[in-house]
């Protein structure tokens, strides 16, 4: 049991128990029981962005009659691999199950120990990360059943990706009511986290008390819509582990006319194509081109998002944001420093996600993970490396079984755990059982909590670029 009290020893389910059921404003859906966890997988919370809805916002999913099948995972979006010999592929993609994908994606995933209307159990919603070109809420690093156990609605979610997700086109801006383009991926987190706020609470989940987390992209995702003011009623807390939208190495989102001309320079390749055109490209030539991400689209994120924080302006959420200590280990090329360049692209950005937000008084945490995970045979050491702590604050070691995990990894993963599950269920991750963590302080040095081979409380200075 986690020093939360809480858990499914409560729920206990003997077998040939009713399959969980829950009524959504779609249409009824049939989970299963995951242990004393119930899951629903695979439910749709926007219609498929195909055809002529490629390149558009989403659209509500169609309603269905009688009672869905929620067993099997949803495809996840058309997206590259990267390399399987590589320790991120290994840490997030090596999954059990074949990747299937399509551009029919927008479906979400839900864990909840009590699926009884009325639970209000504290809810957290996942964002994948992947740099905007891979990944997806289906990933087995993503399993939500370990948080579930402590008390919590876990939802995981796909979005568009790559092209897909981000293209800017003067075409696309044409054709929108407020001459928008390039937003795709993170209205599609809008809807998912506009379906939470509409049916969460058939799931057992309270709509008021909900936390976005997410890693790398997911992150600076998060970042981004805090900036947001349509997305104020969608989240009550915010969690981002190693990335940022604000203070970003590459500068300041692209405007809307500078990611339109990235749009025509990406047409260029198909022959200098128009949009019509390239709705009838395959999906998969389109995601393979280019790399894209959040610009400003003039529909949702109508400025940049570092402007919103240097004013104080965004949403006043206790959030909880973190590094690990070798995050640029695997993007240094040959002859950089990898600690400058985990420095400019991560924990700097981090920092000043946090300094902006603390000067709004808003409740923050810095977190510094330590621990260098155990590799299997095979891959090189790349140390304390980018999204080397996601098996542990999901608490899913267990997910790579072929991992020669130690005693004090499973300790360090179930601390992490109950600690992030305490954030998401009172806004602070401070309570009994866990190590005292004091608020960050800002602007040249601050406690930061050390996750490692001990855990303990220390002190953090800011990193060059974030001290300007």
């Amino acid at each position: 049991m986690s020093p939360l009290g809480a858990g499914t020893a409560r729920l206990p389910r003997a077998g040939g128990a009713a399959a969980p059921r829950a009524r959504t404003g779609a249409g009824r859906l049939v989970g299963e029981w995951d242990g004393g966890t119930a899951v629903f997988r695979g439910v749709p919370f926007a219609a498929p962005p195909v055809g002529d809805l490629r390149w558009r916002p989403p659209r509500p999913a169609a309603r269905w009659d009688g009672e869905r099948r929620a067993t099997d995972f949803g495809p996840a979006p058309l997206q590259p691999q990267p390399p399987s010999d590589s320790v991120m592929y290994r840490t997030n993609f090596a999954d059990r199950r074949p990747l299937v994908m399509s551009e029919d994606c927008l479906y979400l995933n839900v864990w909840t120990p009590d699926p009884a209307p009325g639970a209000e159990l504290p809810v957290t919603v996942w964002i994948h990360g992947g740099g905007n070109r891979y990944g997806h809420g289906s990933q087995d690093i993503h399993e939500g059943r370990a948080l579930a156990a402590r008390g919590l609605v876990v939802v995981t979610l796909n979005h568009r990706l790559g092209a897909l997700g981000f293209l800017a086109h003067p075409d696309l801006a044409a054709e929108d009511d407020l001459g928008a383009s390039g937003g795709y991926g993170l209205l599609d987190i809008v809807a998912a986290l506009t379906w939470v706020r509409e049916n969460i609470a058939a799931f057992g989940g309270d709509p008021d008390r909900v936390t976005l987390a997410g890693n790398s992209a997911g992150a600076a995702h998060i970042c981004h819509l805090m900036a947001v003011p349509a997305a104020r009623p969608l989240f009550h807390a915010a969690l981002g582990q190693s990335a940022s939208g604000v203070g970003r190495a590459e500068g300041p989102l692209p405007s809307q006319e500078e990611a339109r001309r990235r749009g025509l320079a990406y047409a260029d390749g198909f022959g200098g194509a128009g949009i019509d055109r390239l709705r009838r490209v395959s999906g998969v030539e389109l995601i393979v081109r280019g790399h894209f991400g959040p610009v400003v689209d003039g529909r949702l994120l109508t400025e940049p998002t570092d402007d919103v924080f240097a004013e104080g302006r965004q949403h006043r959420v206790p959030l909880l944001l973190g590094t690990n200590l070798d995050e640029g280990t695997v993007y240094a090329a040959e002859g950089e420093d990898a600690g400058a360049v985990g420095d400019a692209r991560f924990v700097g950005p981090v920092w000043r996600w946090a300094r902006a937000h603390r000067a709004t008084a808003a409740p923050t945490w810095l977190y510094r993970f330590t621990r260098r995970p155990p590799l299997p045979p095979g891959l090189p050491d790349p140390g304390v490396y980018h999204t080397a702590e996601l098996p542990y604050v999901l608490d899913n070691l267990s997910q790579r079984p072929d991992w020669p995990w130690e005693p004090a990894d499973h300790r360090l993963a179930g601390l992490m755990a109950d600690t992030w599950a305490r954030f998401v269920t009172t806004g602070d991750p401070n309570g009994t059982g866990l190590p005292h963590w004091p608020r960050f302080t800002g602007p040249d040095s601050s406690p930061v909590m050390a996750f490692g081979d001990t855990v303990r409380e220390d002190v953090q200075r800011a990193p060059g670029p974030a001290r300007s």
